[in-house]
C-alpha cells in the first residue's frame, strides 16, 4: 500500500502533466519562414487560442502572427498583427485588430479588418525601406488562412 504522502505526489504529478498538455493544445503554435528572393526574408510564428466562452454557438477565436524580419543574417525588427475572429458554422467576422514592432532601425506600421480578416502592413527602414503585408482570415468553421 502507498503512503498517503507518495499518493499525493503521484496525484500532483498527474495533474501537472494534463494541465501541461491542455494549454498546448489551446495555444497551437507554427512556424514558416517566407523568402522574398532579394536577401529579405521573414520568420513567421502564429499562435492561435479560441476564447474560454462560446455564447449561442458563437465562437471567439484570437490569432498573433508574429513576423521577425532578416535581411541576410541581420535582424532588423519583429511586427505582430493581432485579430479576433468570430465564426457559428454560417458564418465569421473579424471584430478586431491591433499590432505592435519594434526595430532599431525604425518603422511605421497599421492594421485593419474588415468582413472576416484582418490585414497588417509594416515597413522596416533598413536599407531603403522593406514593407510587409500580413492577412489572416476565418471562415465560417473557425479555420483560418494566411497570406504575406
Amino acid at each position: 500500500m502507498l503512503s498517503k504522502k507518495l499518493q499525493k505526489a503521484i496525484s500532483c504529478v498527474l495533474l501537472l502533466s494534463c494541465m501541461i498538455f491542455a494549454v498546448g493544445a489551446a495555444n497551437p503554435t507554427q512556424t514558416e519562414t517566407i523568402d522574398y528572393g532579394d536577401g529579405y526574408y521573414l520568420v513567421i510564428t502564429t499562435t492561435g487560442k479560441n476564447a474560454d466562452t462560446t455564447t449561442r454557438a458563437v465562437t471567439e477565436r484570437y490569432i498573433e502572427r508574429e513576423a521577425r524580419a532578416y535581411h541576410g543574417s541581420t535582424y532588423i525588427g519583429k511586427y505582430t498583427l493581432c485579430g479576433t475572429f468570430i465564426y457559428d458554422g454560417s458564418r465569421s467576422a473579424a471584430i478586431a485588430d491591433d499590432w505592435y514592432a519594434s526595430s532599431s532601425y525604425g518603422y511605421s506600421g497599421s492594421s485593419s479588418h474588415t468582413g472576416s480578416s484582418v490585414k497588417g502592413r509594416c515597413t522596416f527602414n533598413y536599407a531603403g525601406g522593406k514593407t510587409y503585408t500580413i492577412t489572416m482570415t476565418c471562415d465560417k468553421n473557425g479555420n483560418m488562412s494566411y497570406t504575406e
